[in-house]
Order: structure tokens, then sequence, then C-alpha cells
């Protein structure tokens, strides 16, 4: 199901639902401009629908990835997670993972005081602090990469970008920077599996039954969209700003609820400057 706050809502293909402000979002590839930008990249292929993201849930991390693009007003797609992915997005996934260290043992549920700029409990609203972007990532930062890859990759809360993501950045309490999005007030009375749910069904995010992942498209040495299978044949859909993945397979019992800070904490999804993991954490203010 494709979704955008406030919209027109079509159905194509005898499947994906396509949400935007104001009217529809399926044309063709040639006549969509992203709305942060007014180039498109390159491509051969003729697209059935056009979305700004693909997120393949119901796994916790793809879930908050959609529901701060919705948040944003921006077209998310969510398709169920297949039983076995195919080759490509195998291979991709492997590639990624090969080399990441074990992790050590941690908390099922991260918790982070970060020191914010502006409101960072505001629906919707991207957390900010001083940019850092266009340096390069030296030697021992790109070790913390892995080892925050590798974190991620073992959490059930984390998710696997086929791009990668640029947000806003957050100082935390060890003066490292990481990117993040806060996409709302966690409560307190239920775990954060359970939040994420409820805020998704509120928000209208989740797969659509009728529409299944067959595989991953990639051209020009990225993936550029995905191959559905819908009632009425096969959908090519087009993403603009890639696919999120789900990581280590969640489907147990919540995680036990964390001993939390006193204040307000916000659920936000985060990642590191340049990576293309990311987790579900709890942000409080220091």
């Amino acid at each position: 199901m494709t979704r955008r706050a406030g919209g027109a809502v079509n159905r194509r293909a005898g499947g994906a639902v396509t949400r935007r402000a104001g009217g529809a979002v399926n044309r063709r590839a040639a006549d969509v401009r992203s709305p942060e930008s007014t180039e498109v990249p390159d491509t051969e292929i003729a697209w059935d629908d056009v979305v700004d993201v693909i997120c393949v849930g119901p796994d916790p991390g793809p879930v908050a990835h959609a529901i701060s693009g919705v948040h944003r007003d921006r077209r998310v797609l969510v398709v169920a997670r297949p039983d076995t992915w195919d080759a490509d997005t195998a291979g991709y996934i492997a590639e990624m993972t090969a080399e990441l260290p074990t992790p050590p043992p941690g908390p099922p549920v991260a918790i982070t005081r970060a020191r914010v700029i502006d409101d960072p409990i505001a629906r919707g609203r991207p957390i900010d602090a001083p940019a850092v972007r266009g340096r390069p990532i030296d030697t021992f930062e790109g070790s913390r990469l892995r080892d925050w890859a590798a974190q991620c990759w073992a959490s059930h809360l984390g998710v696997l970008y086929t791009d990668v993501v640029d947000e806003t950045l957050v100082h935390t309490d060890e003066s490292r920077c990481f990117e993040g999005v806060v996409i709302g007030t966690y409560s307190p009375d239920c775990a954060l599996e359970e939040w994420l749910a409820v805020q998704a069904r509120a928000d209208g995010v989740g797969p659509d039954p009728d529409v299944t992942w067959r595989r991953a498209i990639v051209e020009y040495g990225r993936v550029a969209g995905v191959e559905l299978d819908t009632a009425s044949g096969p959908m090519l859909v087009r993403t603009l700003d890639g696919v999120a993945l789900p990581t280590a397979p969640g489907g147990g019992d919540p995680a036990p609820q964390p001993d939390l800070p006193d204040g307000a904490g916000a659920v936000a999804i985060v990642g590191r400057p340049a990576g293309r993991f990311g987790r579900v954490q709890l942000l409080f203010p220091r």
C-alpha cells in the first residue's frame, strides 16, 4: 500500500494503492519529479508507478521508516516481507552483511540521551543539529560505522537501506553524531513494537494483502524499484529513494520494557552519517 498524507487514492494493476496530496501519483517515470530535486535518475524501464520509498514490513524498522515518510508527505509503498528473497535482493543483503562483526550483547531497545535543537517530540518534525556532511569518512569512523551496522543488523528493530538515507543530525552523550527523525511521543504503557503497530494503523501504513514481492529491479548499479505480483499480473514500481529492508526477524514476544529515564521520550528511526543501516530507538533529552 502506498500512502501519502491527505489526498486521493488510486488503484492500479489490481493491487497497489497510491496516495498523494491533491491527486494521483500514478505517472510514467519520465513525468516524475522528486519533491526534493528537479532531476530524475535515468531509466529505461516502463514503470507502472513511482513512489519515493518502498518499505518491506511489517517489521518494526521498515514500518518506522514508512511512518516517518508519511509524516513528511512522501509517497510510501509498504510491501509484505516474502518468505524467500529473490536473487538480487539476497545478493545485496549478503554483500552488505558479509563482513559485519558480531556485536556485543546489548539491550533489545536502545535508549539514547540526545542534545537536540528545537522540540524533538513534535510529530513528524526532523531532529536538528549542526551539519557535518561533505567530509570523508576516516578509518576510525569507518570502523564505528561497521560496528553500528552490526548492531542494527542483529536487532529486530533494525533496517537496511538500498540507498544512503540523509536525514538530520543529533549529538549524543558521547559527542558522536547520528541521524534521526522523530515519529512520535513514546507511551510507556506498552511495548515499543506495540506502539509502532498502533501508530502504523493510525497512519494507514501497512502491506496491501493483494500485492506480493517478486523481485528487486537493479538498474545502473542500484535498486531502482521492485516487481510485484498482483491480481492483474506483474506490476513494476519505481523508487526514487530506495528500499527499506528488514533485519533480524521478529515475530516473537515483544522486547522487555526498558527502564526509562525521567522526562518525555520520543520514538525515532536513526542511523549514522553515510550509513545504510538504521534502527528504532527511544530518545530522551540530555
